[in-house]
């Protein structure tokens, strides 16, 4: 992975400069446009190769989880940069519809070329570890968003060549905004829901609940929470509620809920076992017992 995102880095620094290069030859703002968002994607993935060596990093006593949500902390990072440029690429687009500039139409047509069969480079280099990894995701966005930024800068300078509409080139940028815009939100709202702890949305916490009682020898669930360090790593906690036995008799009741949970893809848990003669308000049986009782 690190390999992968450290080559697509190189690629999207020198689109960047070719763009900008050729965006002021051209007057283009489409190109210039396309060239901020390609400054983005190399930014997006300078931070996610940063964030890859670092949860690399083991837990200790301060980072008792390690530093997967590292990435995560980029992602917002990155989601929240798409927004912005995306805002900026609106007000300088409407600027442009006002007082259209000329455009040289076949520099722009070349480096959009080229900068397209670049970013495509850099969707194939991703997509193998976009879905492992939320700090990467952001940073395909950023490339895909690009790839078809740069298809949009091709159909506007076209345009502009054969009828010399050069509002084309206003309405491309437009277009870019947008794609930028929604890749952004979406990265923002998938990292929020990370930081807020929420329960993934493809698992159902009533029918994991369901599951768990199911197991042999639980008699009910409760304190149950379920939530995600990173969209990889899912954790979940819970009381379990169970016959008044020894804790060496429940061994085979909790290999039972872990087999059950990771076939739901819940690696990390944490079961509290419980008595179902314990009291509401009590984290332990307190009852009296006969000596011969067991200890839990």
């Amino acid at each position: 992975m690190e390999k992968r995102v450290t080559v697509a880095l190189g690629i999207s620094l020198a689109i960047f400069i070719m763009e900008i290069v050729g965006g002021v030859v051209s007057g283009s703002l489409a190109l210039i446009s396309d060239a901020g968002h390609v400054l983005a994607d190399a930014i997006a993935l300078a931070l996610s190769l940063y964030s890859i060596k670092l949860a690399r990093r083991s837990s200790n006593d301060v980072a008792t989880f390690g530093y997967h949500r590292v990435g995560v902390l980029v992602a917002l990072v990155n989601g929240t940069m798409l927004v912005v440029m995306a805002a900026l690429i609106f007000r300088e687009a409407y600027e442009r519809f006002i007082s259209p500039p000329s455009i040289k139409t076949t520099e722009l047509l070349i480096i959009a070329a080229v900068g397209l069969v670049a970013n495509l480079v850099m969707v194939w280099l991703l997509h193998r570890d976009h879905q492992h990894s939320l700090s990467v995701k952001s940073a395909w966005l950023h490339v895909m968003g690009d790839a078809l930024a740069s298809l949009g800068v091709i159909i506007s300078g076209l345009v502009i060549y054969f009828t010399g509409w050069t509002y084309a080139d206003s309405i491309a940028s437009i277009f870019i905004g947008i794609i930028i815009f929604i890749g952004g939100c979406r990265v923002i709202r998938e990292a929020g829901f990370v930081l807020l702890e929420l329960a993934p949305r493809h698992l159902n916490s009533k029918e994991i609940m369901s599951q768990m009682k199911k197991v042999p020898g639980v008699l009910d669930v409760h304190d149950f929470h379920l939530w995600m360090i990173t969209p990889q790593l899912v954790a979940l906690s819970a009381h379990v509620v169970v016959e008044d036995q020894a804790v060496s008799d429940t061994e085979k009741i909790f290999k039972g809920l872990q087999e059950k949970l990771k076939e739901m893809g819940i690696e990390h848990t944490t079961l509290q076992m419980e008595c179902r003669d314990c009291g509401d308000d009590m984290p332990f049986c307190r009852r009296l017992q006969a000596p011969d009782s067991h200890a839990h």
